[in-house]
């Protein structure tokens, strides 16, 4: 672990001779691309680089911060910053989403979710309880690629009924070997929480989806015991 580290720490404050200058930078920069990415991914936003370092150098130096503070700083910038961007991905949405219901072959259902369907496809239509093999590209309101079995060259498969509710009700639109276009409100896709810096609170949500197959739902066989 990390804090074992401190156990290694030559009585000088220096390096060992045997570590270059050339090792220090590389496994500095390794390290703070690692924490950079860290934060990325945790959604923070744009920080000030000045005071993450000024924090680093703290904790090196073996500085001592309250806890509560420290949870109470950060999950306070968080909600704020959650309930900030979800506000605006909720003005954002509604706007895609209203212009998308005024294209040509669009069709609106009764729980919100907007439809396309490219290919029909020949095949059956999957009913919710269905498994399905598809090839898919999901898109942010910014049109960034979050998700895309397209560039893992590979499908994806999975019980109907096991996804987000704009897929579970969108797919039963299409055939077998058909092409639709979903355009998913917040509420039927992440909702509030959303799921990740590229998935923000409230945010709709865009699928091309290639339903490759469909495997129909059997109800499993119960064998009856018999009493002795």
């Amino acid at each position: 672990m990390m804090l074992s580290s401190c156990d290694r720490k030559t009585t000088d404050g220096k390096q060992p001779a045997s570590i270059s200058k050339a090792d220090v930078d590389s496994v500095s920069y390794m390290l703070g691309y690692s924490f950079g990415m860290n934060l990325k991914q945790s959604d923070f936003g744009p920080l000030s680089v000045n005071q993450i370092i000024k924090g680093i150098q703290a904790a090196n130096n073996d500085v001592e911060i309250d806890y509560m503070q420290f949870q109470q700083i950060v999950n306070g910038f968080m909600e704020k910053r959650s309930q900030a961007v979800g506000e605006e991905m909720t003005k954002r949405s509604e706007s895609m989403l209203a212009a998308k219901e005024k294209e040509e072959g669009v069709v609106k259902t009764e729980s919100g979710l907007l439809y396309k369907v490219v290919r029909e496809g020949e095949g059956i239509k999957p009913s919710a309880k269905d498994t399905v093999e598809v090839h898919y590209e999901g898109t942010n309101l910014d049109g960034k690629v979050f998700d895309s079995s397209y560039e893992r060259d590979q499908t994806t498969t999975f019980p109907l009924g096991n996804v987000i509710p704009g897929w579970t009700e969108g797919l039963q639109y299409v055939g077998e070997g058909g092409e639709i276009m979903l355009y998913i409100p917040a509420e039927l896709a992440y909702g509030e929480r959303g799921a990740s810096a590229d998935i923000r609170p409230n945010e709709a949500l865009t699928f091309k989806v290639e339903l490759k197959s469909v495997k129909p739902y059997v109800e499993p066989v119960v064998e009856e015991v018999k009493k002795k």
